[in-house]
């Protein structure tokens, strides 16, 4: 009797026991195996995972294939399972299994996955380099971030075009070899002289540049080589849109450029915004030799710096209409310094004429405009009202000294 109350003890404890292991221990017998392979080249996939969920899709347990693909999953729970074989680049191998008492041991058998490809709704090139379009009555020259245009002003910028000319030292313009050019800035006159103009006008301000050689009766051209037309960035994209650029150009002396254009397109409104910053020395030299009369020599140093605003608003009214306001405002403040020796044959100094000048020059430009389309496309009538105004100081210093100077050398 005592021996059969020990034996029942002991089973009842056993049972306890076994009742207090751990669900997860108890109720995973089972295992799964196979092979992943490149369904186009047939070779192993190696280190691939394998993800196994329950019904509920919460992860279960996993693993990854060895170098050869092979895998084998263990401590799978009885009932059924969801498998899936992911592997970056390729469609995911999804399976359900069931793991029973009579089915433990599952072989999925060679397991081949196909590449996935992904398909692009839309690809955009965008070109920023300088580019010239053949219109009809104009050649327009689109500036964009090539190293041609980058730290310079309208005036260097003008002097890279062809069939453009500006003159380093006076800043006068020619366009075909002839100096009777009008300058428009968006296509609006300016009571800006053009060479001080030129100067003001930071390159990355610049949209793009129009030469107009046989302008229509829309410009009264009479007496004039052609037209060059200046026209500054503006955006109008939906949404905000945003850059910022800037730059060093390193020469004899070294430059500063900066630049940023904003707009916010919202409804039948654009609101938009350019800045242009400039400043840094210009280092400019030459000779001349007229053999039997004499020998010239100059050297300049110019240290301008040029700030250049544009902001303002265009009204969508409707498909046809447009009212538009802007202002454009700048500041130019420049300071030259040079010399100019001319000797005669023997050398002998004639003229010495060392100079200094000052320049300051803040310019505001207003403009309204009312801009209405018609069917046809290219044709419509514009009335527009522009106002501008100069405030400048202009100081110089010339001399003329019988004796040498290196002052500037």
């Amino acid at each position: 009797m005592k021996n059969l109350v020990c034996f029942v003890i002991l089973v009842i404890t056993s049972t306890i026991s076994f009742a207090q292991m751990p669900k997860s221990v108890l109720l995973k017998p089972g295992s799964i195996s196979g092979k992943v392979i490149d369904n186009a080249t047939k070779q192993e996939l190696p280190y691939v995972n394998i993800v196994v969920k329950d019904m509920s899709k919460k992860i279960i347990t996993g693993g990854i294939t060895d170098e050869k693909g092979v895998f084998n999953v263990k401590d799978l729970p009885e009932g059924k399972s969801l498998v899936e074989v992911q592997f970056i680049g390729y469609k995911t191998f999804n399976k359900e299994i069931s793991i029973t008492d009579k089915n433990k041991n599952i072989n999925l058998g060679t397991i081949s996955l196909s590449e996935e490809s992904a398909e692009l709704d839309e690809v955009v090139i965008r070109s920023e380099t300088s580019t010239v379009v053949q219109k009809v009555d104009r050649k327009v020259i689109n500036v964009g971030k090539d190293l041609t245009a980058a730290g310079t002003t309208a005036s260097e910028l003008l002097n890279n075009i062809q069939s453009v000319s500006v003159d380093s030292q006076t800043g006068q313009i020619s366009l075909r070899g002839n100096a009777n050019v009008r300058v428009l800035v968006d296509g609006r006159p300016t009571n800006v002289p053009i060479a001080q103009l030129l100067r003001q006008i930071p390159s990355t301000s610049i949209k793009s540049v129009e030469l107009i050689t046989n302008p229509s009766a829309k410009y009264n051209p009479d007496g004039m080589s052609g037209i060059i037309n200046i026209v500054l960035n503006k955006n109008a994209n939906m949404g905000f849109n945003g850059s910022v650029d800037s730059g060093i150009t390193a020469g004899h002396y070294v430059r500063y450029n900066a630049s940023t254009n904003m707009n916010y397109k919202t409804g039948k409104v654009n609101f938009f915004m350019n800045y242009g910053h400039n400043s840094g020395d210009n280092y400019n030299y030459g000779f001349v030799e007229r053999p039997g009369v004499n020998n010239q020599n100059f050297i300049f140093v110019n240290d301008n710096r040029s700030n250049l605003i544009k902001f303002g608003a265009d009204l969508f009214i409707n498909d046809k209409n447009t009212l538009s306001v802007y202002t454009t405002q700048n500041w130019f403040d420049g300071f030259a310094s040079g010399r100019a020796l001319i000797s005669d044959v023997n050398g002998n100094v004639i003229i010495n004429a060392p100079n200094t000048q000052a320049n300051s020059s803040p310019t505001g430009t207003y403009n309204l405009n009312y801009k209405i389309d018609f069917a046809k496309k290219g044709h419509n009538l514009e009335f527009e009202a522009t106002y501008s105004n100069t405030d400048g100081t202009n100081f110089l210093d010339n001399l003329n000294l019988l004796q040498n100077s290196s002052d500037f050398d």
